[in-house]
């Protein structure tokens, strides 16, 4: 299946593509881990509304948190930042 690259994702199919939870991605967002989705407006309430390479990203913190990364190693090695994985791992 393609799918298109002008394709926006709701914050919910967000959560399910990436396997991080809606509550994970909106704490990764307002902490600046993750760049800030696309906003919708309907009425008096702004929708989420991620790309694909944001969705893609999300699902890479999740990897990295679950291989025992810390959040902010994480966003690092997914923003291209080099750093060791002994610098990164929890040690719990």
């Amino acid at each position: 299946m393609t799918i298109p690259s002008k394709t926006t994702f709701s914050i919910g199919d967000t959560a399910k593509m990436s396997g991080a939870s809606q509550k994970q991605i909106r704490h990764w967002e307002a902490k600046g881990y993750i760049p800030e989705a696309i906003r919708v407006v309907s009425g008096d309430r702004a929708y989420r509304r991620f790309t694909l390479g944001q969705v893609e990203a999300i699902g890479k913190i999740k990897a990295y948190l679950d291989e025992g990364y810390t959040l902010s190693a994480a966003a690092q090695k997914v923003n291209g930042t080099d750093i060791s994985k002994k610098e990164g791992r929890n040690h719990a």
